[in-house]
């Protein structure tokens, strides 16, 4: 008995210092007792929260999964089991274990949260809204709409995410989240002014977070205050000079104003002052390599790797920049080491660019085919093996690189309810100039003098997009029916197919889109909305579409298809298919983009 008394001593003890935030004291004590609780589920669900408490979560897991072996109907041993696994990516069983503890305990509201994130994570919105609704009926209020909107915002639903919070905002019209997520939802349907007046006066209250500042100075940046949000980047960075993507944003508005590579003083202060904050540092060089700044983006990229040789970001970085630099031997090296260090499908395929560049395509060729067995339809994939294949002559890259027969063109008819193709341009066009002042954030742009909407254009709520996709239809069915069931693209044909992205992109005089693929695609496009060229270009393809370029080309790789754009055409081709355009002379270069996937 009083062995057994002092052990129930030694437990109660544990408790107390775990609930006084000391969980290493709390293991010390409970540890040398811990076997005699072995069929003591309270005792084993201790452990795993001071395991938890120490970020031990494989060890965390044990303990609870012991717990419940001894109580099945504790639900709270179920949710914090469900956590765990949450927490390392687990969601399916997550799910599951979420569902169990709700069942037992059906006012423990925060599991239906939980298994929402979880369903998001998966992707599957459709049931992820299906349990966000049903918990609004349960238990109306601020956090079951809130949840709804995440949701929504998910399926980029934006409109109805804006509704959904002014409906959690009548629950708490004075609480500051529900404020800042009306604010956030006014700012995604474009209504900037709105969305500016709300942070500002959260703003003025009290700047109390880094999200708010973040927000507060894109809000200014978008409605023409440059300066204003510059200040208040500065005070933001000052304030939090450990968050990253405040430096980040206040590097970029101090580039476009012309700073530079002086647009990261604030960040390298912020280095002087965190020596070891590594992320700074990624940061910094980030934002330098982003600026075409690769020369001091490398040196800093240096210093950090003195102080930790062998942390893969770093070393990834570094690669990259080597490789910008024209030291694409030098790149390899790094990026190898990173595969040695991290071995994982993104440290071999960060090698693959640079592997061309190196002039070693058959270890691209093994790389890709190695890669392709967990994703077979990534497109990128495909696209650095057909240029491999270039490299080698080999006599499959034809027969992915069709060029005449995959990249076909089209003449758009006036959709329903237009007389000519010219007025409905001028009506889309009209709507894709607003959408490229709300929806095509300046501080996010990679295009160089040109613009791409942020988000997908899909749930835009308009008669014209409605138009569009419908008269897109004809033409993209005429291209799927065009393809053979032998080929590399008409493999993958199926009954139906669906828009999975539609975007724009306007470029101004000399802006240009680098050469890509769409890593998700299979069918990609890009229909000409307005182009207006300059009276003499001193380039005559000036603007043109080219396809079969890599973006960090190797020799005699270059562009081996162009086509002349002209408002009402539509282009189509396989999304692995390297495509860009040569720099734009002119006043406006205004086109949409899709995206085709089977289902």
């Amino acid at each position: 008995m009083k062995g057994a008394f002092e052990a129930d001593a030694f437990v109660n003890a544990a408790r107390e210092l775990l609930n006084t935030n000391d969980p290493v004291g709390a293991e010390r004590i409970l540890a040398p007792v811990i076997h005699q609780f072995k069929a003591d589920a309270p005792v084993q669900h201790l452990m795993g929260q001071i395991k938890k408490a120490q970020g031990q979560l494989a060890e965390a897991e044990r303990y609870f999964r012991a717990a419940i072996a001894h109580d099945l109907k504790a639900g709270q041993y179920y949710n914090e089991l469900g956590v765990i696994l949450q927490a390392r990516g687990a969601y399916e069983e997550a799910i599951k274990v979420f569902r169990a503890a709700s069942a037992l305990l059906p006012s423990m509201l925060m599991v239906r949260v939980s298994i929402v994130r979880c369903l998001i994570s998966l992707g599957d919105l459709t049931e992820a809204e299906r349990e966000a609704r049903e918990y609004i009926a349960i238990a109306p209020g601020p956090e079951s709409w809130t949840l709804l909107g995440t949701v929504q915002r998910a399926q980029e639903r934006h409109q109805d995410a804006l509704i959904t919070a002014e409906t959690a905002l009548r629950y708490g019209p004075t609480l500051r989240g529900l404020r800042y997520n009306h604010a956030t939802a006014l700012d995604k349907v474009g209504r900037g002014v709105e969305a500016l007046a709300v942070f500002e006066k959260l703003a003025r209250q009290e700047l109390d977070t880094p999200d708010l500042a973040l927000h507060y100075v894109r809000a200014l940046y978008t409605e023409g205050r440059r300066q204003d949000a510059e200040t208040v980047a500065e005070q933001a960075v000052q304030h939090w000079p450990q968050v990253t993507a405040l430096h980040s944003t206040l590097s970029r508005i101090r580039w476009l104003r012309g700073e530079g590579e002086r647009s990261v003083r604030a960040n390298e202060a912020a280095i002087q002052a965190r020596p070891n904050d590594l992320s700074l540092r990624l940061a910094c060089a980030d934002a330098l390599h982003r600026g075409g700044h690769n020369a001091k983006a490398l040196n800093v990229l240096d210093e950090a790797l003195k102080l930790a040789p062998d942390t893969p970001a770093l070393l990834t970085a570094a690669g990259v920049v080597l490789d910008e630099l024209d030291r694409p031997l030098d790149g390899l090296r790094v990026l190898r080491r990173v595969a040695e260090l991290a071995p994982s499908p993104a440290a071999k395929r960060n090698l693959l660019s640079t592997l061309l560049r190196a002039g070693q395509p058959d270890e691209v060729l093994r790389i890709v085919n190695e890669l392709r067995i967990e994703q077979p339809h990534e497109q990128y994939l495909i696209a650095c093996a057909t240029t491999a294949m270039r490299m080698l002559d080999h006599p499959e890259y034809r027969v992915w690189c069709d060029y005449e027969r995959f990249v076909r063109t089209y003449e758009i008819p006036p959709p329903h309810g237009f007389f000519t193709t010219e007025a409905f341009n001028a009506g889309l066009a009209a709507l894709l100039r607003t959408q490229h002042k709300t929806n095509a954030h300046p501080l996010d742009q990679h295009l160089p003098n040109g613009s791409q909407t942020g988000r997908s254009l899909l749930a835009l709520d308009e008669p014209v997009i409605k138009h569009f996709l419908a008269a897109m239809d004809i033409a993209v069915r005429d291209y799927v029916g065009r393809l053979r069931d032998n080929d590399p693209v008409g493999a993958r044909r199926t009954k139906n197919s669906r828009y999975t992205g539609l975007w724009s992109v306007r470029l101004g005089d000399g802006g240009y889109q680098p050469n890509h693929v769409h890593d998700r695609g299979w069918i990609s496009s890009a229909y000409f909305v307005s182009i207006m060229p300059g009276e003499r270009p001193k380039d005559p393809r000036a603007g043109w579409l080219k396809f079969g370029e890599a973006n960090r080309a190797p020799a005699k790789c270059g562009p081996e298809k162009f086509v002349e754009p002209h408002a009402g055409m539509l282009v189509l081709f396989p999304s692995y298919i390297w495509h860009g355009t040569v720099p734009f002379e002119g006043a406006e270069r205004l086109s949409m983009a899709f995206d085709v996937a089977p289902t």
